[in-house]
């Protein structure tokens, strides 16, 4: 059950996501209007220039840290972000995926027991959101849903042979988050727009809380292509037998827009 203090929290975040927040896909509140009964595809690649803190708590014990994007971004093997988004009259269906592969070398115990070590962190994201339009006018539309957030976080700790024989620990935890979404989308001008995007979810079903944020400035290069930038906040709070995560992720992000 959600104490008092995260109660008010919940609370005053949903009024703050009522009156901003970030956009997965700002195009199409500049691209021309179609018809009523068409669909229309928007896809939005884009780079998340993160910084990481936080505790992470497995069974083998505990760990904190505070990385800058530049010291993940020495670490990232591979990495795959983009967002999806259908949209009918009223109604959009956001698809969000982000894929981290993060491996760093590690201090081995003991005097030549192992010749070496590392850690790997492979990080996956995916939301499914569905939003309804709430307000529309020329300057801009409100949109109100929800839908599912699922995250997987898998560490490996490699020990290589030395003295001792190779040893090798893995741990994998995952789950699942309802959330509340709201979006926001400003038209400034013909060319440029402000739009926002957040949810806030958990509620002790996956993690105990989240909340997401984006904040945008979108440029409309053409009738179908427009480029974002601005910024975004993750923050989870999780807790079972398995696993406790304390999780702060946020930085600048950039991206396209692909409408068709």
């Amino acid at each position: 059950m959600l104490s008092v203090d995260r109660r008010t929290k919940t609370a005053s975040f949903l009024g703050a996501i009522c009156a901003i927040a970030v956009s997965a896909s700002p195009a199409l509140a500049q691209a021309p209007p179609r018809a009523a009964d068409d669909w229309t595809f928007t896809l939005s690649p884009y780079v998340w220039f993160s910084g990481l803190g936080g505790e992470v708590t497995l069974p083998r014990g505990a760990e904190s840290f505070n990385a800058d994007f530049g010291d993940i971004f020495e670490s990232l093997k591979f990495s795959v972000m983009g967002i999806f988004e259908a949209r009918r009259n009223n109604f959009s269906l956001l698809l969000d995926l982000m894929y981290l592969n993060i491996q760093q070398g590690v201090p081995v115990p003991g005097e030549g027991a192992f010749s070496g070590g590392s850690s790997r962190v492979k990080t996956t994201e995916a939301s499914a959101i569905g939003l309804f339009t709430l307000a529309e006018q020329p300057g801009g539309r409100f949109e109100l849903g929800g839908g599912l957030r699922a995250w997987w976080l898998n560490t490996e700790i490699r020990l290589d042979p030395g003295l001792l024989p190779g040893k090798t620990v893995d741990q994998t935890t995952n789950w699942v988050d309802p959330v509340i979404a709201a979006r926001a989308s400003l038209r400034l001008n013909d060319r440029l727009s402000l739009t926002g995007y957040g949810d806030i979810g958990g509620f002790g079903v996956g993690s105990e809380f989240t909340w997401q944020a984006i904040a945008t400035l979108d440029w409309r290069v053409s009738d179908w292509i427009s480029a974002s930038v601005g910024y975004r906040w993750i923050q989870i709070d999780y807790e079972s037998s398995r696993a406790t995560i304390d999780l702060d992720m946020s930085g600048p992000i950039i991206g396209a827009s692909f409408r068709f």
